[in-house]
């Protein structure tokens, strides 16, 4: 694999947890992995822990003997995340971090799913952390909105939530988050304004998709372009979509293809406690990105809204992609029935968006195999 540190031992973030979670801030500054973890916490539905008059926790006296499931239901990655909660707990680098101000939005009818925290560092530096997508049809639907939509209400949200809490202090502060909690972290840092950027430490999105019309067009670009700081995997899906910024950092991840976008796939150094970088992403995802956004490129907005549509109505009825891949096979089946309620045109249109659809799946699902061949052959060490 490309620029991979052979004798050094990789690790994932509950990795370096346990080997640097001793660790003050004094003693190893904040540093990328710390702003993925801070990321992950989002995940945590941390409100649930607390009581009705509360409005922050320390995360030290979280009752760790004592939590119910639905605290971690909210992430695909639920055991992982309990984990990861006892170890910032109990290490010393990050049990004495406040979390507060955390603010959840969700709506079926306007396709929203948002979900923000402050949280309150040892030296009171901030990092606003930005919930990516959940395991709700409402989130992923909400992903999908990126690909024709210029602006989204999470985003918006992202934006007041950020200003509320920014406009209230003068402290300095990290703004972050996974998948499209960093497209929001991103959009946040960009729309504060001069006032209130002049504090921003860096903005980080890990793996999160871009802008349907760019980042460039943004005024403020050129002024926080230096504390923008993207990160995608080496072999990267959804981090390459939307896609305009030159600064970003390739992660090596054990996950193949879309499972290379779980966070606690992505490696860390054993021996310097930073992630371990290539040089650039695969060949293949390069490929297999440009073939996504030619088809991306070939609809129009108006194709992009009419598939969307058309696709989470076939699975109407599942709240979570758990429902959804229980239930497939009666989604599949009543397909039809659900195409047959759209005119002759809207019909003519999904068939060929379909089949430029499966064209790009068949030369997906051909560079996967490339890929997993190639992968048999080499190891990480």
């Amino acid at each position: 694999m490309d620029n991979i540190k052979k004798y050094h031992i990789a690790m994932n973030i509950n990795g370096f947890l346990k080997k640097f979670g001793n660790k003050t801030f004094e003693e190893m500054p904040f540093n990328n992995v710390d702003g993925l973890i801070l990321a992950e916490l989002s995940y945590i539905n941390i409100d649930f822990l607390m009581k009705d008059d509360q409005s922050e926790i320390c995360i030290k006296d979280i009752d760790l003997k004592h939590i119910d499931k639905s605290v971690f239901y909210d992430s695909v990655d639920a055991s992982y995340n309990k984990t990861m909660l006892k170890l910032m707990a109990t290490g010393k680098r990050y049990k004495d971090i406040i979390i507060k101000d955390i603010v959840r939005r969700f709506s079926n009818q306007d396709v929203n799913q948002f979900l923000a925290m402050t949280i309150v560092l040892p030296n009171d530096d901030l990092y606003l952390s930005f919930r990516g997508t959940d395991i709700t049809l409402v989130g992923w639907k909400e992903d999908f909105l990126l690909t024709y939509q210029s602006k989204l209400i999470a985003q918006i949200q992202a934006l007041e939530y950020a200003d509320n809490v920014l406009s209230k202090c003068d402290n300095k502060f990290y703004l972050g988050g996974h998948s499209k909690g960093g497209n929001l972290a991103f959009y946040a840092a960009l729309n504060l304004g001069k006032e209130i950027d002049d504090r921003l430490i860096y903005a980080y999105s890990y793996d999160g998709p871009g802008f349907r019309d760019g980042i460039k067009h943004y005024e403020s670009f050129e002024r926080i372009r230096k504390r923008m700081i993207k990160f995608v995997t080496y072999f990267d899906v959804i981090g390459s979509v939307f896609t305009d910024i030159k600064r970003q950092s390739v992660v090596h991840s054990t996950g193949i293809l879309f499972g290379g976008h779980d966070p606690f796939f992505w490696q860390v150094d054993y021996k310097s406690g930073d992630f371990m970088y290539a040089k650039s992403i695969a060949p293949a995802s390069k490929a297999m990105n440009k073939k996504f956004a030619y088809w991306l490129n070939s609809l129009t907005y108006d194709d992009r809204a009419l598939a969307t549509d058309a696709l989470f109505e076939i699975f109407k009825g599942n709240e979570t992609i758990y429902d959804l891949f229980k239930n497939a096979g009666k989604g599949f089946i009543g397909m039809r029935k659900t195409l047959s309620r759209y005119s002759k045109d809207e019909q003519s249109r999904l068939k060929t968006i379909l089949k430029k659809f499966f064209q790009y799946i068949i030369f997906f699902s051909a560079v996967s195999e490339k890929k997993n061949k190639n992968s048999s052959e080499e190891e990480l060490l």
